[in-house]
């Protein structure tokens, strides 16, 4: 301000900043994607809880004492995560979605190199069957389950699925066993026969990276000289040979 004036007598464009100041709406950012299946839940719920038993020992205790947990938990426990997973994953969907339709772009965290290296799944392999005999259970009752549940957390499928199975008696449960063991055979066998694809060996080769194109010419210029100064040696190397055969039949 100019002095002996305050600021309701200044010209507007003295005491405001220009339209380019002022920030823009901030982006909708891209959700972070779900993965890990229900072991990756379980470590998620469980991390805390492992961290404190594997104080003051490396990192990789947690991930190795987390796999031996879930390892142990019976296929209705694991059941409860892979719930829970595919409650997380139709979210990310859902947000996944409303970012796109606002004009979101989704990054590509990939490289050319991983995706040419990750092998392609077949649609027509047989597939292997999960979740054991409470798997079965919830896949015959989810429809019920979901229309009980209508309007509480997707969790609430997985809670009320597996309060249900407890209270079945063990014949009940036997049932859902048996038609496990007959989806494991029937897959089992349909392994026996199940032959995967041919590699395509009419693919292109990938082009190198510029940096790649470039070390390969440094290459390329360090090994000249040093075979142009062998070519050189070699008429030398005959005619030393030749000498000496010569002074040694002599």
């Amino acid at each position: 301000l100019k002095p002996g004036k305050n600021a309701s007598q200044c010209e507007p464009s003295a005491i405001s900043l220009p339209f380019r100041y002022f920030p823009r709406e901030i982006a909708m950012e891209e959700p972070k994607k779900v993965a890990g299946g229900a072991y990756g839940q379980f470590l998620a719920e469980k991390r805390p809880e492992l961290q404190a038993e594997c104080k003051g020992q490396p990192i990789t205790a947690v991930t190795k004492l987390a796999g031996e947990r879930f390892r142990a938990l019976s296929e209705e426990e694991k059941a409860v995560y892979q719930e829970k997973f595919e409650a997380a994953k139709a979210k990310y969907d859902e947000k996944m979605e409303a970012f796109l339709a606002n004009g979101g772009e989704k990054k590509t965290r990939k490289s050319r190199k991983d995706k040419a290296a990750k092998k392609k799944k077949d649609p027509d392999a047989p597939k292997k069957p999960t979740g054991g005999a409470y798997g079965c259970y919830v896949a015959k009752h989810r429809a019920s389950f979901q229309e009980q549940t209508k309007g509480q957390p997707a969790t609430a499928v997985a809670k009320l699925a597996s309060a249900k199975w407890k209270e079945l008696s063990a014949k009940e449960k036997a049932v859902y066993e048996e038609e496990f063991k007959k989806k494991m055979d029937e897959y089992k066998e349909a392994m026996k026969s199940y032959v995967p694809p041919a590699a395509d060996d009419e693919e292109e080769p990938e082009e190198p990276s510029p940096k790649k194109r470039k070390a390969a010419k440094e290459d390329e210029a360090k090994e000249e000289p040093k075979a142009k100064a062998k070519a050189k040696a070699a008429p030398k190397a005959k005619e030393k040979a030749k000498a000496k055969r010569a002074i040694s039949g002599a």
